[in-house]
């Protein structure tokens, strides 16, 4: 086969804590509970019959971004030094939704290219492919749990930090639920940004362990899901990252704007929101509201929960 194409939804982290000191990479990442995504990254693999490779990086609005490239040029060397391969590629990245917004971006590119690289060459399992994935988003601090997240599927809780299949631990169930994604686009929020600052570092772990901690009690099945809302609820406030002037006016727009069948809740750590079901089983409907958003000059993506 000379030419894979591998679609990976993204992920919504609610809440979260820091482990980014351990010297493997594989031990690095997060604690916590987050949402993934139908809409996310599509990524075509072919295999060329020469050099030199090809990478391109397009955004939901159809243009090139030329600073992601490098990221998709690290897993593909990666990958060519762990399985011995010496073709040439070209590696054609599709983004469904916006960068730098908290909504896993960078981990379901990386994944998606990753297990389109072993398929095109028929090498590697899921669990090594994955675990390739984590690496490089840790290297490049885009992302802690994010892989780790869309490895356990659905509504997810990761109890232990690092990458998937091992040592990463986490739990998933079924949502199958209609969800808004909402952004500022101006709004665009590095991960970096907070998790390599040590004040962020110790108010976040502080509430994302203590959340994380209670959620472990539960069974995790959809009966959980008012708690993991109200959980989501208490560690954007206990972490500080409500304070911040641009999420803390998004979050009230779109409190306004809401209904009583809607729950809002921070995307962790861009300038947006996701808005879902209060209940699981009573109708929600998104597309008056979404259509509301828009008109506020706000970025809206209707999508659906895994």
């Amino acid at each position: 086969m000379s030419e894979v194409t591998v679609q990976v939804g993204g992920h919504v982290t609610l809440l979260f804590s820091i482990h980014s000191k351990p010297l493997l990479a594989r031990n690095q990442g997060s604690k916590g509970a987050g949402l993934c995504l139908e809409d996310g990254v599509l990524s075509t693999v072919k295999i060329l019959p020469k050099g030199p490779d090809k990478i391109t990086v397009t955004s939901m609005q159809g243009s090139p971004i030329e600073e992601g490239e490098q990221l998709y040029l690290e897993i593909l060397n990666s990958f060519r030094e762990v399985f011995n391969i010496e073709s040439s590629v070209s590696i054609d990245v599709q983004l469904e939704l916006p960068v730098s917004q908290g909504f896993g971006m960078s981990a379901a590119g990386l994944l998606a290219t990753s297990l389109a690289l072993g398929e095109v060459f028929d090498c590697g399992d899921e669990g090594q492919l994955a675990r390739l994935a984590h690496r490089i988003e840790r290297k490049f601090s885009g992302g802690l749990g994010d892989i780790l997240g869309l490895w356990a599927g659905g509504c997810e809780l990761r109890v232990t930090p690092g990458s998937p299949p091992f040592p990463g631990k986490a739990y998933g169930f079924d949502v199958g639920c209609p969800a808004i994604l909402v952004w500022d686009p101006e709004g665009e929020k590095h991960t970096s940004n907070y998790i390599d600052d040590p004040d962020w570092e110790r108010k976040i772990t502080t509430a994302g362990e203590a959340a994380v901690e209670r959620l472990k009690r539960h069974d995790w099945n959809p009966d959980v899901w008012n708690i993991l809302l109200e959980e989501a609820d208490s560690f954007a406030l206990e972490s500080g990252l409500l304070d911040e002037s641009a999420r803390a006016n998004l979050f009230s727009t779109i409190l306004d704007n809401s209904d009583e069948t809607m729950s809002c809740h921070l995307c962790m750590l861009g300038t947006s929101l996701i808005v879902v079901p209060r209940d699981l089983e009573v109708q929600f409907d998104t597309s008056t509201f979404a259509q509301r958003l828009r008109a506020l000059g706000l970025g809206v993506r209707e999508t659906t929960l895994q």
